[in-house]
């Protein structure tokens, strides 16, 4: 990589890439810009040197978008790609997004375009990871469901709703195509619909769309079925406190998505993080206090699983109100009441964690009182317990 980010521009017509060196002429001092007229120049550019993000054309003879970006993610899995085109049909469109980190449509506007290289670049790691783990279970499910003929939207979207991997996915393929032009998407349901369930069903048989956890691997079975409880109760008590509000639906998913940091460690660093889980687990000595999750990964790795989880949902184009409710979850505050994602997530964790056991914050954590609340969040926590008890029986 060069020391400024090197950006490739592929487009089979001249003019085209003229206008794009004209539209970004003010980023040269930000960027290292090249062009290529068609898939097999850019190849020969790439082997020159590597880019950080390559924009592409869809329709090209020869060689068109699409078999490109599969080459580029092949031989350089740490490359961004971006489809910039407005010629593509919903066949198309479907092997495009299995492809691409960005579908842009043409015309974009500077602006656009600008936004989304910048938000691409460097994320070299993040551009490697296709997918996240999930429980052995929702494959099967998903599949399931989508061979019925009269399965509903809805019904498809509780599975995903059901698992913060998928639902991760699901929303970084919405956000990151022509189905969310000007509008970045929350709602699961909401994305289900955009999508269709032709796309779902594609998506699904073509193995793009969800990776099942390998239970013979590195990390034992157990803890990401804790996980996925832990985050599907936080996303349902998020919905409670969060009821009737605008920002209902934005904290339900950040709910299910706070602990998806976990999930990307997993994937990059399965023995690592087996060893972080290790240490948290280790009783602490006399007079000690518990660790968290991420203090022993302050010891065993470079990055916080906080962190991790944000920085991939910020490259996949989730919602920066999503994003900043998955940093805030441990926050170190308690919160007094739920007034916003951030709040909701942060005291959903918190009562969770208390109640059906840690998964980042130190063990033995004393159970919460929900009378210290009162009001509105208060209520909600109640009936949560409620809930939650008359499902146990």
């Amino acid at each position: 990589m060069t020391d400024r980010p090197r950006v490739l521009f592929v487009d089979d017509e001249p003019r085209i890439l003229a206008g794009l060196r004209r539209m970004l002429r003010g980023h040269r001092d930000r960027w290292d810009m090249c062009f290529a007229e068609g898939g097999e120049e850019a190849l020969a550019a790439m082997r020159e040197s590597p880019c950080d993000v390559v924009v592409s054309d869809y329709r090209m003879p020869g060689m068109n978008g699409a078999q490109l970006l599969e080459r580029v993610r092949d031989e350089y899995p740490q490359t961004a790609r971006v489809i910039l085109s407005g010629q593509t049909n919903e066949d198309h469109l479907v092997s495009v997004m299995a492809l691409a980190h960005e579908f842009l449509t043409k015309p974009s506007t500077s602006e656009q375009l600008v936004a989304s290289i910048e938000r691409l670049i460097g994320g070299h790691e993040r551009a490697r990871i296709q997918s996240l783990p999930s429980p052995p279970g929702t494959l099967v499910d998903l599949i399931d469901a989508l061979q019925r003929d009269e399965v509903s939207a809805q019904t498809v979207g509780n599975i995903i709703e059901g698992d913060p991997a998928l639902t991760a996915k699901v929303l970084q393929l919405v956000n990151s195509s022509a189905y969310a032009v000007g509008r970045r998407v929350s709602n699961v349901g909401q994305a289900v619909a955009l999508l269709g369930l032709h796309t779902i069903r594609s998506l699904v048989m073509m193995h793009d769309l969800i990776r099942t956890f390998d239970v013979a691997g590195e990390l034992p079975v157990e803890w990401i079925e804790g996980l996925i409880l832990h985050s599907v109760e936080t996303s349902r008590l998020c919905r409670m406190l969060a009821a009737g509000k605008d920002w209902e639906s934005t904290a339900a998913t950040a709910g299910l998505l706070h602990e998806v940091g976990q999930l990307v460690i997993a994937s990059t660093r399965p023995a690592d993080f087996a060893k972080t889980l290790e240490l948290w687990h280790k009783p602490a000595e006399p007079g000690a206090e518990a660790t968290s999750l991420c203090a022993a990964e302050a010891v065993i790795l470079d990055v916080c699983h906080i962190d991790a989880g944000a920085d991939l949902l910020r490259f996949w184009g989730l919602p920066s109100s999503v994003v900043d409710a998955v940093v805030g979850h441990a926050a170190p505050v308690t919160p007094g009441a739920a007034v916003d994602p951030v709040t909701a997530v942060a005291l959903a964790h918190l009562v969770v964690e208390a109640e059906i056991g840690a998964v980042c914050g130190p063990a033995g954590a004393p159970a919460f009182d929900e009378d210290r609340l009162g009001g509105a969040a208060g209520e909600a926590v109640s009936r949560w317990r409620r809930e939650r008890s008359r499902q146990q029986r």
